[in-house]
């Protein structure tokens, strides 16, 4: 994250105050993920609104985690969906933080039922101003491919699968040149963690054969937007992902260039296939000279530009 919003605990690293303690419960340091989750402010009203069986995940996720995971959380509730009421909520609980801050104060009796019939009206205006512009639904088909890198460029796509989070882990991986050929791939059987956790350490293993192999021109292709934004945006120095990032970044400012993009599942469907291959291998990494037999059709679809169908949001 780039940490736009001046919290104490930014004003302190910036050297703008001498405190980072929250103002409102002073008994925390005021983070971001503070302020919009864990203060006791807003941790009252995220219990009523969470349920019970999901509060453990919801209240231990990073703050990146945490964001991708709710406003991509589509399921119905409270006559809207989770994401809309998640957005509402977060955007109220820094209004809410301000005002109490400056001294200015909306009356409200109960923030939970305002924020939940807020999430009503916002559904039902979307809803009819789709209509009114004739849509007919929030989702399209596309066909998704792979596609070729560019001349001169090779192609690495890297995939992570954890059978829970955290839960039995593997991750893969596999490089292609600019006619679509296998240059070489990885299966790795990592044993337990997260699975944001498996897809880096497909990424970080991608880099290092791709080093190896002295490519000079390289794009990288993940479909964890989650990783995607660690290594675009960066990551902060106390996440317990923040070695495995400085790891990858260490590679991708080498001498050579490198570019990273998300890509829908279905357009890496050859690196899925990897990281569900080593679960079947020994604990530890396997580099792979050769597509294993059973994933060959993959490669030779994504080869052809074969596609595959998908519902995505317009």
């Amino acid at each position: 994250m780039q940490q736009v919003l001046m919290t104490n605990a930014e004003r302190r690293r910036r050297h703008l105050s001498d405190s980072d303690i929250c103002q409102i419960c002073k008994g925390a340091e005021k983070t971001i993920i503070h302020i919009l989750r864990d203060c006791p402010a807003m941790e009252g009203i995220w219990i009523r609104l969470v349920p019970a069986g999901k509060r453990r995940e919801f209240f231990t996720q990073s703050l990146l985690e945490w964001l991708f995971a709710n406003l991509g959380d589509r399921r119905k509730t409270c006559e809207s969906t989770w994401s809309t009421l998640f957005a509402l909520s977060i955007w109220w609980a820094w209004k809410w933080r301000c005002g109490n801050i400056f001294g200015v104060q909306d009356k409200c009796r109960d923030r939970v039922r305002f924020l939940k019939d807020l999430a009503r009206e916002t559904s039902m205006a979307h809803v009819i101003v789709r209509t009114l512009s004739g849509g007919h639904g929030e989702r399209v088909e596309r066909l998704i491919a792979w596609s070729k890198p560019e001349e001169g460029w090779w192609k690495l796509n890297t995939d992570g699968a954890s059978r829970g989070n955290p839960g039995l882990a593997s991750a893969g991986g596999v490089l292609r040149d600019e006619e679509g050929a296998w240059r070489g791939g990885f299966a790795l059987n990592i044993g337990v963690c997260s699975a944001p956790l498996a897809e880096l350490w497909g990424v970080y293993y991608g880099l290092y054969i791709a080093w190896e192999r002295r490519v000079t021109r390289l794009e990288i292709e993940v479909d964890s937007e989650i990783v995607v934004g660690f290594l675009k945006i960066g990551i902060n120095e106390v996440h317990p992902l923040s070695f495995l990032v400085r790891l990858c970044h260490d590679f991708i400012s080498r001498d050579w260039r490198v570019r990273i993009s998300h890509v829908y599942r279905e357009a890496n469907r050859l690196a899925d296939g990897l990281a569900n291959y080593a679960f079947s291998l020994p604990l530890g990494f396997h580099s792979l000279s050769l597509v294993p037999d059973s994933l060959r059709f993959i490669l030779l679809d994504d080869t052809s530009g074969a596609t595959v169908s998908r519902q995505v949001r317009m």
